[in-house]
Formats: structure tokens, C-alpha cells, sequence
């Protein structure tokens, strides 16, 4: 899948225009995410076109591409029924503690659009604990249990939480993107000085070899120019 953009919000997708990759027909617009809340992961989406239009679900799978303009997806391959119905919406859904105090809603999330997981959760406080008016970001691990209508997320997550602004989903993509190429560059390097390294390994063995080789000759050398050196049982006797 190709993007301009690593990291979009879902609120960004919404009724952004979906076309057929092979007919660049227009399916409908982008209507709502299809969420597994237990893998914290994208499954699909769903699309309507027009008022009364019939809305079409399409897999993650089907999903080719997210423009900046549109999404293009292949309409002929079918992978609804990777989509099962037990994927709640955590769109919406109160947020409480596990201490049992109620923290604010869910409004909006942060997605990976190359794999389709989700990176943060956004939502705005009631209040609770002094949190000012805004929008703030919450980690999908802190969520420990999901229902219909609310989550359940650690206190310790929403304590302090970080204050989203715009353009830092962009700097998550960017930071996303670093780590990667870092990684890459890395793993290149390593590649690169692995013949010299396991050259100078083989050169030390080769080295210790023929240290050894050199002692043991030593030693037999010795042990010749004592044998001369030491006289015949049968002279001494004579000679006494």
C-alpha cells in the first residue's frame, strides 16, 4: 500500500472518495473504520454512495493505496468475511479507570496506514483530576478492557497524559520512519564490515596456529638437544 503519509487520523479518511483501482469508477465515500478492539488493529472499511446508496465493507486486504484525495480499492476480490461482528467501535466509548473513575470519551484515533494498527487513541477529558479542555493522546496497551458503550483503561495512563496538536500525528510518521531507516542503515553497515571482521577473526587463528606450531617445534627441538646430551647407559658402565 502506498501513502504520503504514515500515520493518519481517522477523522481525516472520513467521506474521503473511494474509487475502483481497475475501473477508477467511484464506489462512495469512506464512511466509518472497521476496528478490531482486542488487536488494536484496522480490518477495513466501510463506504456509501449518496443518500439512500448501498454501503459496501471492504477488507484491509482489498485496500491498495490512501491518497490524500482518495483511497483506491479492488472491488472484485472479496475478504468481508475476514470481518466478523464481534469488532467494537471504540469511537465514541467513555473512558474510565480501573479504580473506577470516569475520565472523559474517546473521540478520535491515530492508525498506521502500511499496517493498519493503531498508534494512539485520542480523547477529551471531563475534568477529572484537573485535566484541562483538549484533546489528549492514550497509549492502545493502556486499554485493558473493551465494551459497547465504555473502556476501561490504566490510571496510570491518564494521569499525565500528552496533549495532542496538530501535526504531531506527522512527527509520530516521521520519528515511525526514522526508526526504520535507522534500523536499515544499521543492519547495512553491519553487512558491509562482516567480511573484514570475519577476515581479521581468521587471521587471528591462523596467527594463534602458528604460535602453537612454533612452540610445539621448540619443544621437540629441546627435547633432541637433550637426548644428545645425556650420555649411554652402556658407555657409563664401561667406564666404571
Amino acid at each position: 500500500m502506498s501513502t504520503p503519509s504514515q500515520v493518519l487520523k481517522h477523522s481525516e479518511l472520513l467521506k474521503r472518495l473511494v474509487l475502483d483501482r481497475e475501473t477508477v469508477e467511484e464506489v462512495g465515500r469512506v464512511s466509518q473504520l472497521l476496528l478490531d478492539s482486542q488487536a488494536q488493529r484496522v480490518l477495513g472499511l466501510t463506504c456509501k454512495s449518496g443518500w439512500l446508496g448501498k454501503q459496501k465493507t471492504f477488507a484491509w486486504k482489498q485496500i491498495e493505496a490512501i491518497g490524500a484525495d482518495s483511497v483506491l480499492v479492488k472491488h472484485q476480490d472479496d475478504h468481508t468475511s475476514e470481518i466478523t461482528e464481534s469488532v467494537n467501535p471504540v469511537l465514541g466509548s467513555e473512558v474510565w479507570t480501573d479504580t473506577g473513575n470516569k475520565v472523559g470519551k474517546i473521540l478520535d484515533l491515530l492508525f498506521n496506514v502500511e499496517t493498519g494498527d493503531v498508534v494512539k487513541y485520542m480523547f477529551s477529558p471531563n475534568g477529572w483530576q484537573g485535566l484541562m479542555e483538549g484533546t489528549y493522546l492514550l497509549e492502545p496497551i493502556m486499554i485493558s478492557s473493551v465494551g459497547d458503550k465504555r473502556v476501561i483503561v490504566l490510571e496510570k495512563a491518564v494521569k499525565n497524559p500528552q496533549k495532542y496538536t496538530e501535526g504531531l500525528g506527522e512527527r509520530i510518521s516521521q520519528a515511525t520512519e526514522f526508526i526504520q531507516k535507522d534500523y536499515e542503515q544499521t543492519k547495512q553497515d553491519f553487512e558491509s564490515v562482516k567480511p573484514g571482521f570475519q577476515k581479521a577473526v581468521g587471521q587471528v587463528k591462523d596467527g594463534d596456529q602458528n604460535v602453537k606450531d612454533n612452540i610445539s617445534g621448540e619443544k621437540t627441538k629441546l627435547q633432541s638437544e637433550q637426548s644428545e646430551l645425556r650420555p649411554e647407559n652402556g658407555t657409563l658402565q664401561d667406564e666404571v
